[in-house]
C-alpha cells in the first residue's frame, strides 16, 4: 500500500518526492489525447486527489434529476470480491449481492432507478450498458478513460499540493484544462436521524461529526464488516451513511441511514443538457 503523507509529515514528502516526478511524467505520457466515440452519451465524475470527493451523491443526484432517462452507471467497483464484468442491477432488480458488487455500486443500484455495471474494463461496461437498453451512461471515476464524453471533475482544495505518492494528487491542477465542468463547492443538504452511535467506513468519516455529537464508532474506508465489530452494539440505534448501510443490513441490527443530497446548480443541469441535446 502505498504511504500518503500528511501535509506535515515534511521528511517523508521530501523523501518521495523524486517518485512523484516520476509518477507525473507517466500519468502526463499515459493520460489520454486521442478520444474514441461509443455512440451513447457518457457523463463522466471525476476527481484529481485520491478518496471520498462526493462523486457517489452527485452520481445519485444526477439520475435522480434525469429520472425521465434510462440511465446505467459504469463503475471498476472497488474492494469488491469479484473480478470482470458483473451486472449487479438491470432496470428491473439487482441481481447481485454487496460482496460481488463493492459498496458503491450496491448503493447505486439500492438507492436509485439506474442499472448499475461494474467492470475493470470501462469499455466493456459501456458497451453492456448498451446491450441492457441504456440511454446515457455515467461514468464513475472517468476522467482519464479515452472515450468522448463529458467530464465533470470536482476540485477538492487540500493542503499538500504535491503529486502521489509525496501527496495526495492523482493529476496535477493543469490537467482540469481537460474539464468540461470544475465542481470546487458542491452543496450537500444533510438529515442525520436520531440515534444512540453512529457508525460508518467512509473516507475520512470525521467529517460526519459535523452532524453528530454522541457516541461513534469509526472504521477504514470500505472495511468489510464483521459481527465481532458490531454485536455490542446490536440493543442500540445505529446511525450510518448509505455506502455503510448496504453493508450493515445483513447484520441484526437497528439501522437508520443519513439522508445526504447534493444539491445541483443551474449552470451544471444546463451545460449536461446542452452536452445531450448536441450528442442527439
Amino acid at each position: 500500500m502505498l504511504f500518503y503523507p500528511k501535509w506535515y509529515h515534511y521528511p517523508f514528502i521530501f523523501v518521495l518526492l523524486p517518485f512523484s516526478l516520476v509518477y507525473l511524467i507517466i500519468a502526463y505520457l499515459k493520460f489520454p489525447r486521442k478520444l474514441e466515440s461509443l455512440g451513447i452519451p457518457i457523463i463522466s465524475i471525476g476527481n484529481i486527489i485520491i478518496g471520498g470527493s462526493g462523486k457517489t451523491p452527485l452520481t445519485k443526484a444526477l439520475i435522480n434529476h434525469y429520472q425521465n432517462k434510462k440511465i446505467a452507471v459504469v463503475l471498476r467497483g472497488y474492494k469488491r470480491k469479484s473480478k470482470g464484468l458483473v451486472v449487479v442491477k438491470d432496470f428491473e432488480k439487482i441481481l447481485v449481492d454487496v460482496d460481488i458488487s463493492g459498496d458503491e455500486a450496491m448503493e447505486i443500484a439500492s438507492f436509485t432507478n439506474a442499472a448499475v455495471i461494474v467492470s475493470e474494463d470501462r469499455k466493456k461496461g459501456i458497451i453492456k450498458a448498451k446491450e441492457l437498453g441504456a440511454e446515457m451512461v455515467i461514468l464513475d471515476d472517468g476522467f482519464d478513460k479515452p472515450f468522448k464524453k463529458f467530464n465533470i471533475v470536482i476540485d477538492k482544495k487540500i493542503k499538500n499540493p504535491f503529486l502521489l505518492p509525496a501527496g495526495a494528487k492523482r493529476y496535477p491542477r493543469n490537467f482540469l484544462k481537460y474539464a468540461d465542468v470544475i465542481l470546487e463547492d458542491i452543496k450537500r443538504e444533510v438529515k442525520v436521524p436520531e440515534g444512540d452511535i453512529l457508525v460508518s467506513a467512509i473516507s475520512n468519516p470525521k467529517r460526519l461529526l459535523l452532524y453528530w455529537n454522541k457516541e461513534y464508532k469509526f472504521f477504514p474506508d470500505h472495511y468489510d464488516f464483521k459481527w465481532e465489530d458490531l454485536k455490542k452494539f446490536e440493543s442500540k440505534i445505529i446511525v450510518t451513511t448509505a455506502k455503510d448501510y448496504v453493508k450493515l443490513k445483513k447484520f441484526p441490527l437497528n439501522l437508520k441511514v443519513i439522508d445526504l443530497n447534493i444539491k445541483l446548480s443551474d449552470e451544471l443541469i444546463k451545460k449536461i443538457d446542452e452536452y445531450l441535446i448536441k450528442f442527439q
